[in-house]
This record gives C-alpha cells, structure tokens and sequence, in this order.
C-alpha cells in the first residue's frame, strides 16, 4: 500500500498542502489510478455499501454514464455505478473504523467542488477546493489533468473517519473511493531496520557454519 503512494509521487507530479491535519498528493488520470489502491476498504457504488460505511446528505445522486447538464462519468473509468453531487449539494460518507488515509478518483475538476475530511468524531479536519487540485479547475470532461487520483493523508495524531462531497454547482463526480490505514514512515523505518537485523544474523550464523568430514 505505501509503495503505492510512493510510486504515485514519485511518477508524477504531487501536489502537497501545506503542514496542516491533512495532507493530499494528486496523480493524473489513467486507467491505473482510477483503479487505485489495491487494499483497503473500497467503495466503489456498484453494489452495497462495504460494512462499517454509510452514505448520507442532500442533492446527490448515484448515476452512470453521462447524464447531460447534470453530471458525467469520471474518465479513464468503467462507466459503471458513480456518485455525483449537484448545485448546493453534500454527501458524506463515514466509516465505523478508523483509517488515516482516504484516495478518491475525482471526474473533471471543477474550481466549485469542495472535499472535506472528517475525523472519527465526523469533526472536519481538512477542507480542499478543486482549484487547489488542478490549474486550471475547469470541468475538462476527458483531460487526465481534470480527472485524478487524490490521496488525503492525516498527521500522525489524527485519523479518519469519514470524507464529504460538496458542489456549489452541477456537479462533482467521485468513485473508486478507498479508506486504508497506511504505515507511518517511523514505522517504516523500524520494521526495515528488524528485517536487516534478522539478515545480518542469518549471515553471521551462515559464516559460523562449518563442515566436518568424519
């Protein structure tokens, strides 16, 4: 999972807010990263909610496909099932477990869409503007710089417990939405230095062995 954000980073250009409760790293539209993170809980409307997820709000709708004036499929995706928030709408979307990352593929970015993140007390900790996702936020339909993978990230003392959808007009457009809990880089660190640890010993023990012809 961490390789992924790290390989989204690094491939191409990232986007960070500065030092705040949450951090976000954007990565252009491709069928890749509409697919997005391979683990984690996903939501991704083709069906039931996952367990421990609930959808609520006003002036959304579950579409598909391109719905003219009102709302279009994210591109680079499957056309299947997609949540879309119209003029003066929110959705929100809370989870029953904690996470401390949340990655959304976000359709044709417009300056008046609105993403908040939530904390486990549904407590907004994080609120970002499509301008500040895409220059310029200007609804580009089909362009892989309008429509992108957005990885929220929270600090290491705080953690998520939901996300929010608004519009102030027609329309946002999101799917494939996944809530992770992604290691810090401590961690990381830690769990590197045991595993040289172990090959170091494993060498030692290796070089210590020694052969006896009876």
């Amino acid at each position: 999972m961490f390789k992924t954000f790290i390989a989204a980073g690094a491939l191409l250009a990232a986007t960070a807010v500065p030092a705040s409760a949450v951090t976000f790293v954007t990565t252009a539209g491709s069928a890749a990263s509409f697919a997005g993170p391979a683990t984690g809980t996903r939501v991704d409307f083709n069906g039931a909610l996952p367990t421990g997820v609930t959808l609520s709000g006003t002036g959304y709708q579950l579409a598909t496909g391109f719905q003219s004036g009102v709302a279009s499929a994210p591109a680079f995706g499957d056309n299947s099932t997609y949540l879309a928030v119209g003029a003066g709408g929110a959705a929100t979307l809370r989870t029953s477990f904690i996470a401390n990352a949340v990655s959304i593929f976000l359709g044709s970015v417009d300056a008046f869409n609105t993403v908040e993140i939530l904390n486990s007390a549904g407590a907004v900790i994080g609120r970002f503007n499509g301008a500040q996702f895409s220059n310029p936020a200007n609804g580009d339909l089909g362009s892989a710089a309008t429509n992108l993978r957005i990885t929220f990230l929270a600090a290491a003392n705080e953690a998520i417990g939901g996300i929010r959808f608004l519009s102030d007009s027609n329309a946002l457009e999101t799917d494939n939405i996944v809530f992770s809990v992604v290691p810090e880089p401590s961690t990381w660190a830690m769990m590197l230095l045991g595993f040289a640890l172990v090959a170091g010993t494993m060498r030692v023990r290796r070089q210590r062995t020694r052969v006896v012809y009876a």
